[in-house]
């Protein structure tokens, strides 16, 4: 998977850069505010490589600095994290290349407080109109994002994310992030949206398997450098449509894989409408929870018809259907339910407001996944030691709390065949 050609060259560009500045970064940064001052767009890039990743920076350096042909309207800010050298560094793109104006001590980028410190100096030295974080590396879907493999192979949880963005905007006198746009793998959950209702306006991630190019950055930043005047609303909007064009061919643009990597999906929200979207659901999961024992075959159906026929789904272990497919294919059990469908799919509609995906997947990715492991052992992560770690129902998320959904699968798995007379089990479905 690694790229030693790009990673040696990277590597000695790098270290000349770490030896050079770090006395200057001070001045530049004061003179910089001056500068910056009326821009319309700041792109703050949280780019975690601290892990097998650290080959893709190159990439996307390189094309951040063709594509920004003018920054006289657009800043583009880059924290850079990788794992063969030690030490982050900030990069500033203009002019056609990139120059790093701060040389921090290595950082834990799973850490929220360093996504915070990026942000607050991002927010103060490059202050614009609008501003779009992109945070970049391996997702988790609804456990986290940013593996940092140096400082002990932890990961960013969303609520420390969300937290980390929220705090950088109060402690910036209400000036924030517009857009958080996530450049991460199945981060498009329903329990990641609802978690930062309140902490950004729109919100852009895919729900499945993100290719290494991940988000469209040539097409984004033109778009913004020709049209600055852009609303958060309408990047977010024609992020979707970049990104499945870009993926459609392997020949129109450049990819660091040549493949056909046309398997894939995207989606925006405005988060005004999340909050809806999360009541609309917790009353769909009160109404669920007693029908799911007599009906567990109409909900395994509803899950097998929700889960996309691709590896690009579940990255080789993640077990996350299509949140808005699953819970259609349960129409019929309960009037009661399927007014609360509904309810919940009209919510659906009012926060989504743009999805891409593959021609291949038909109509079933809508947006949003969910966690919906096929089994107990599965939801208890026994295939990976290192997942059990993190705990569906005790991690801290929001929309698990509030809602009955982690009840309503331990009611399906529990139903099934060889589980209602295990002793040792009945301990956990109580907890409930």
């Amino acid at each position: 998977m690694m790229n030693l050609g790009h990673g040696k060259l990277f590597l000695c560009m790098i270290v000349v850069v770490a030896f050079a500045l770090p006395s200057a970064a001070a001045s530049v940064s004061d003179a910089r505010t001056a500068d910056a001052e009326g821009k319309d767009w700041t792109l703050l890039m949280y780019w975690d490589a601290d892990n097998n990743l650290e080959f893709c920076t190159e990439f996307a350096l390189a094309t951040w600095a063709a594509a920004l042909s003018s920054n006289e309207d657009v800043n583009l800010i880059a924290y850079v994290d990788i794992l063969s050298v030690n030490g982050t560094w900030v990069y500033e793109v203009s002019d056609g290349g990139y120059e790093a104006v701060e040389v921090w001590e290595e950082l834990n980028s799973s850490d929220p407080a360093t996504l915070g410190r990026f942000l607050n100096y991002g927010l103060q030295n490059y202050p614009a109109e609008k501003t779009l974080l992109v945070i970049q590396d391996h997702g988790y879907s609804w456990r986290g994002v940013c593996l940092d493999e140096t400082d002990g192979g932890g990961i960013m949880l969303i609520d420390g994310m969300a937290k980390a963005i929220r705090d950088a905007r109060e402690t910036n006198g209400g000036i924030g992030v517009d857009i958080l746009a996530m450049d991460a793998c199945s981060v498009a959950s329903i329990e990641i949206a609802y978690e930062i209702r309140g902490t950004v306006d729109w919100f852009v991630a895919s729900q499945m398997v993100v290719p290494y190019d991940g988000l469209p950055y040539k097409m984004i930043v033109e778009a913004l450098v020709a049209d600055p005047a852009m609303s958060p609303r309408e990047i977010a909007y024609d992020m979707v449509d970049m990104y499945t064009e870009y993926y459609s061919s392997k020949e129109l643009y450049e990819h660091i894989y040549p493949y056909n990597q046309d398997l894939i999906a995207l989606s925006a929200f405005d988060m005004a409408f999340v909050g809806e979207l999360g009541n609309a659901f917790i009353e769909m999961t009160e109404l669920l929870e007693p029908l799911v024992a007599e009906n567990a075959d109409s909900v395994k159906a509803a899950r097998g018809d929700a889960v996309v026929p691709n590896w690009a789904n579940i990255g080789g272990w993640e077990y996350v259907p299509d949140a808005y497919t699953l819970f259609e294919g349960m129409r019929g059990i309960d009037p009661a339910l399927d007014d609360a469908i509904t309810a919940f799919e009209d919510a659906f509609h009012a926060a989504l407001i743009n999805e891409g995906n593959s021609e291949v997947f038909g109509d079933v990715p809508n947006g949003l996944n969910i966690h919906f492991p096929p089994s107990l052992a599965l939801y208890d992560s026994k295939s990976w030691q290192w997942a059990m770690q993190f705990v569906y129902h005790d991690i801290g998320l929001d929309l698990v709390d509030e809602s009955r959904w982690y009840q309503c699968l331990m009611e399906y798995y529990f139903s099934q065949d060889g589980l209602q007379n295990r002793p040792n089990l009945s301990a956990e479905r109580s907890t409930g």
